[in-house]
Formats: C-alpha cells, sequence, structure tokens
C-alpha cells in the first residue's frame, strides 16, 4: 500500500510539473528572445535579417528558402506605424504576443492574393487605445510587447523580395 501510494504521488506531481513547464515555457523563450534582440536593436524598429544558412540562429530552425525581417516592439511608447510593399511571390507579417501566440497576420496568400503589389500600412495599438480613433488597418495587440516578424519567399532571384523587406518600416507614430 505504501508503495502505491509514492507512485500515486510522483504521478501527480509528474503531471503538474509538466503542466507548469509548458506553461512557462513560451514565456521564458519569447522573454529571452525579446530581451536578446532588445540589446542587439532598439524596440520599434524592423531589423532585416542576413540570408539564413545552416548555421543561423536568430529565427529557431530558418528555411534557407526564406528571407526574415522582425520587429521588436514595446506599446508603451504608443501606437507603431508598420509599413511594407508586398510582393508577388509569398510574403506574410505575423503578429506575435509574448506567450508565442500568433494574434494576427496578413499576407498575400489565398483570399489576400489581391495585396501582392501594394503597400501595407497598419497601426499597432495596445489595449488601452480605441481602433476607432486610427484609419487604414489596425491590429490591437494583446499584449504590450511583442514581435512582428515579415517573412518573403527566398527561392530562385529574390531581388524583389530583398527590396520588399528593406523598404519596410516599423516606427512609433
Amino acid at each position: 500500500m505504501k508503495v502505491l501510494k509514492w507512485l500515486l504521488c510522483i504521478v501527480v506531481v509528474a503531471w503538474a510539473g509538466q503542466y507548469l513547464l509548458a506553461l512557462m515555457v513560451p514565456n521564458l523563450m519569447m522573454e529571452t528572445i525579446y530581451t536578446f534582440g532588445a540589446s542587439e536593436n532598439d524596440y520599434n524598429q524592423l531589423v532585416v535579417a542576413p540570408v539564413p544558412d545552416e548555421t543561423s540562429r536568430s529565427v529557431v530552425r530558418p528555411s534557407p528558402d526564406l528571407l526574415y525581417a522582425s520587429c521588436i516592439y514595446n506599446l508603451k511608447g504608443g501606437p507603431l506605424s508598420i509599413e511594407a510593399p508586398v510582393p508577388a511571390r509569398y510574403w506574410s507579417m505575423q503578429f506575435y504576443q509574448m506567450n508565442t501566440d500568433n494574434y494576427a497576420s496578413v499576407t498575400n496568400q489565398r483570399g489576400e492574393k489581391n495585396r501582392a503589389g501594394s503597400r501595407v500600412n497598419i497601426t499597432l495599438i495596445s489595449q488601452q487605445d480605441n481602433p476607432a480613433d486610427y484609419e487604414g488597418e489596425v491590429i490591437q495587440s494583446p499584449t504590450e510587447r511583442g514581435i512582428v516578424l515579415l517573412r518573403v519567399s527566398a527561392i530562385g532571384d529574390r531581388t524583389e523580395q530583398q527590396a520588399a523587406l528593406e523598404a519596410s518600416s516599423c516606427s512609433s507614430i
């Protein structure tokens, strides 16, 4: 009977431990990325990453078929303006909150193919801001801090895609 109680205790502690770990890891991961990224560059600034290769680790397991740019944002000082030309080939802008949840995306795929050849202008606001106070496309962040990740196709001639990333911006309003 004593062994059964110990086994039950071990199972309960292991289950609770893995559950707590699953809740904590995404937040710890984003805090690490946020802190590291902020030490390399300022907040609210778009940074175009070099073309990834097998040694690249600024993006976890980067694809050699994609080019990346990111903006580590902090909305404490107010909303952000995020602008980007949209090339014809694959392009996406993903918004992540501090627990790694992707809460919004803009792309030129599927129902948004009409974006190709246009310029996206997004106002990123905090939960305290009223979306009706802003014109155009407005995205409300569920957290004050987070990361915006731009990805474009790097297959074949990537001149247009690289130029699109370099012409993109993320800045305080």
